[in-house]
């Protein structure tokens, strides 16, 4: 086991009350693994508040609604799944003794950190951290871990997924996980707000550069029109990435804030991390986002000006 994270697991240990924080727009990877962390401290006697600005998604409320939450009065705080301070929302300025991800570049601050950039999910660090602190994962914990794993990792189909995706996968499912159910609930069955909003957005596709760059557009009306809240967007930015022949694909998406939010894939060897870095933003190497603060259409032709020139530097 690596020596960093069992030091984290051996400090953990050493405090009584936490607050575990996911980041804003939640998806299935920071709320599995928070509660699932949530879920180990408590057996160990802790007091544990999972929170975040946004509320848990309603898809994973049924496994989240049974996990008590403890009143807590001293709690240190525990950043899981975010790569930088704003993707804190409210809890940006709060102290974080601990910070777990797996992103690049992350710039918490936190006391103790532990970063496996590009790794699966960030269940899979979680997973490792639970054995560490010697705790069994029973199948409650199984089924948060092996949501997270899946909901992040597309099913096992990003470039992110590795031996360790896998040999957690078969892990969880020793340890009792739906896995048949969790993958039906979080990849296949779709509510028809969803099928309408992911026509919108094919509709809005829009090819650049030979059709090698894609963008589309979800606006805050088309979200009224399908009936869905922002929650169920969890995976839509896989779209841009299906169709043959795009290598940078973009889905920008209007928040209520007036501020716009590119979420990017690419194909070769082109960096969604070092496009969206030149514009304040971060992630993986296939996957990344940043926020711009202008409208969705013009966001789209800066994004089409800015990945047009990482397109000709690759080539």
């Amino acid at each position: 086991m690596n020596d960093a994270l069992n030091l984290m697991a051996m400090k953990l240990r050493e405090y009584d009350e936490f607050t575990i924080v996911y980041h804003i727009r939640p998806d299935g990877d920071c709320i599995g693994s928070s509660f699932a962390l949530a879920l180990a401290l408590k057996s160990l006697g802790k007091k544990c508040r999972v929170t975040g600005e946004y509320p848990v998604p309603n898809i994973h409320r049924e496994m989240t609604d049974k996990i008590p939450q403890d009143k807590v009065i001293n709690p240190v705080y525990i950043a899981v799944d975010s790569c930088s301070p704003d993707r804190l929302g409210i809890y940006e300025k709060e102290h974080f003794t601990f910070c777990i991800d797996h992103h690049r570049g992350n710039t918490i601050k936190a006391d103790f950190k532990y970063v496996e950039a590009d790794c699966g999910a960030c269940s899979e660090i979680i997973f490792k951290l639970i054995k560490s602190m010697g705790v069994d994962v029973n199948k409650e914990t199984a089924n948060l871990l092996y949501t997270a794993l899946i909901t992040d990792t597309m099913c096992f189909r990003t470039s992110d997924t590795s031996i360790q995706s896998l040999e957690t996968a078969a892990e969880l499912a020793r340890c009792g996980a739906d896995i048949y159910n969790i993958a039906r609930k979080n990849m296949f069955v779709k509510s028809l707000g969803r099928i309408k909003i992911e026509n919108m957005l094919t509709s809005s596709f829009h090819f650049t550069h030979e059709n090698q760059i894609l963008t589309g557009i979800i606006t805050l009306k088309n979200l009224e029109d399908a009936g869905i809240p922002d929650s169920e967007l969890e995976g839509i930015n896989s779209l841009v990435n299906q169709v043959e022949g795009v290598k940078i694909g973009v889905t920008i998406r209007e928040l209520p804030d007036g501020t716009t939010r590119c979420s990017m894939r690419t194909t070769d060897n082109i960096s969604a991390n070092d496009i969206c870095n030149s514009l304040g933003g971060g992630g993986h190497f296939y996957a990344a986002a940043c926020i711009l603060k202008t409208d969705v259409y013009n966001a789209r032709e800066i994004m089409e000006n800015v990945c047009g020139k990482f397109l000709e530097n690759s080539q």
